[in-house]
């Protein structure tokens, strides 16, 4: 079976640990420096989807010393963005190659350009996230984080998705074979 990718396997799966490993060192430092505000609330806040529910988030870190935290972590989010969606894409690539079918092995091509929207939408829902927090929130910036934040998220799901449908595959084919 022909390789669909210039990188040769011993590349992607080098990089695969490497970017697994940056990523996991990455979320437990953010996660520490952002104490005391947690990664579920900035969840929250980017699936608040309505204007009254964002304000009274706000309004809540606000009183709690917690929003130039929020602010902090949006700001560190766009690094983030760089590390998870090119995790995602060697691993997509990575796994695909492992299943050893060469549908799949294209379809990882294809969910690698999908991250790479998927980390547009994030870096969209960022900008719109930051106007209503160092701004006045709106209706438009909070539906905007809201629907980039859905859009992201759906991305993300279906490349873990795929990655585990690799996975099956990898294993039925250890076993069969």
């Amino acid at each position: 079976m022909k390789q669909l990718s210039f990188v040769p396997p011993a590349n992607l799966q080098r990089w695969f640990w490497v970017l697994l490993a940056i990523n996991c060192v990455f979320i437990i430092a953010s996660n520490w420096y952002m104490q005391p505000l947690a990664t579920a609330e900035i969840v929250r806040f980017e699936l608040a989807k309505d204007l009254k529910v964002a304000e009274k988030i706000i309004q809540y870190w606000d009183t709690y010393g917690k929003l130039h935290h929020a602010i902090i972590g949006i700001y560190i989010d766009f690094l983030f963005i760089v590390l998870y969606t090119s995790g995602l894409s060697v691993a997509c690539m990575y796994f695909g190659r492992l299943s050893g079918h060469e549908i799949l092995m294209r379809m990882g091509k294809f969910i690698t350009w999908l991250l790479i929207v998927a980390g547009i939408c994030d870096v969209i829902e960022n900008i719109a996230m930051l106007k209503s927090l160092q701004d006045v929130p709106t209706h438009w910036s909070v539906l905007l984080a809201y629907d980039m934040a859905t859009t992201k998220f759906s991305m993300v799901i279906l490349s873990a998705l795929y990655i585990a449908i690799c996975l099956v595959f990898r294993l039925l084919r250890k076993i069969v074979l």
